[in-house]
């Protein structure tokens, strides 16, 4: 993190090609837990079921025709059933967590349009490889939580948690757990700078979070949990200015150059057209 965090991020959204700026290797340990814990609620679950239905049963059988003919009677001998999705929930819940866990996060510019991000991740069975791609602007990371924290050689470290978030804001992910990927912090970012996450989908602006790397390196503390400041308050020099400026600096360097060709080689045929009417006149 020696180089100035603005060059840093401008040598990013200047690119051309797509590049990675996120990759976590997800162990066998992750799936073999999440497995394991499903087993166990499972085996709850079932358990709860074989229990309870011999003991309603068994109050059922005591209970005089006074007695069920009442719904409280009901209600206290089968309400309880309803207890028994909470351990297949979370059995399903355990299966499904590793599938959430982003594994590979690719910047993806366009040129004259708000660039692209690609998220990779694993099913849930089988692991097979699933990407999701939105526009940069329809992923959000939470507001209240920095992915740079100023701790470990990426400045990500965190004793409060091991991962951060990613919200997709796109019209597409209709359900609710589709909309919330899972990223751990001990992943490698591009540059070995978390600060890249907090200006690309944090909203954070180049000067403040400049500022942060030189409390850190003052060995000074800041406060991880601020939210950002509103929007008419930020400082102008943030990430969508910078590509903004990237899209008009590619299109001076290419779009014009080629527009001029195409001025002078039009100009040329408009010349060898009228010598040609001017010879036959002759």
């Amino acid at each position: 993190m020696n180089v100035p965090f603005a060059k840093l991020l401008n040598s990013l959204v200047s690119k051309s090609s797509p590049e990675s700026i996120y990759h976590y290797k997800s162990g066998k340990l992750l799936r073999a837990g999440s497995l394991g814990l499903s087993l166990v609620f499972l085996s709850y679950g079932i358990t709860f079921i074989d229990w309870y239905y011999h003991s309603s049963w068994a109050v059922w059988s005591g209970a005089t025709d006074e007695d069920k003919r009442d719904w409280k009677f009901y209600a206290k001998t089968f309400g309880p059933w309803g207890l028994t999705i909470i351990p297949f929930t979370i059995a399903g819940a355990s299966l499904y967590f590793p599938s959430r866990v982003v594994t590979k996060v690719t910047y993806v510019p366009r040129a004259n349009a708000t660039p692209l991000c690609q998220l990779e991740r694993k099913s849930a069975l089988f692991g097979r490889r699933l990407q999701l791609t939105r526009p940069l602007d329809q992923l959000a990371r939470n507001e209240r939580t920095k992915v740079y924290t100023g701790v470990g050689e990426q400045g990500v470290e965190d004793k409060g948690s091991f991962v951060f978030l990613l919200n997709d804001r796109s019209p597409q992910a209709k359900g609710f757990w589709d909309k919330y990927f899972i990223l751990h912090r001990s992943g490698k970012f591009w540059g070995n700078d978390g600060r890249i996450f907090d200006a690309l989908f944090g909203g954070d602006s180049i000067k403040d979070l400049e500022k942060r790397g030189r409390l850190v390196a003052q060995g000074k503390n800041f406060n991880t949990k601020q939210p950002n400041p509103p929007t008419n308050e930020r400082n102008s020099n943030n990430v969508t200015d910078i590509i903004a400026h990237n899209n008009r600096a590619k299109f001076h360097a290419n779009g014009e150059s080629q527009l001029s060709k195409k001025i002078v080689g039009s100009t040329n045929v408009a010349n060898g057209l009228n010598s040609q009417k001017s010879k036959q006149s002759k």
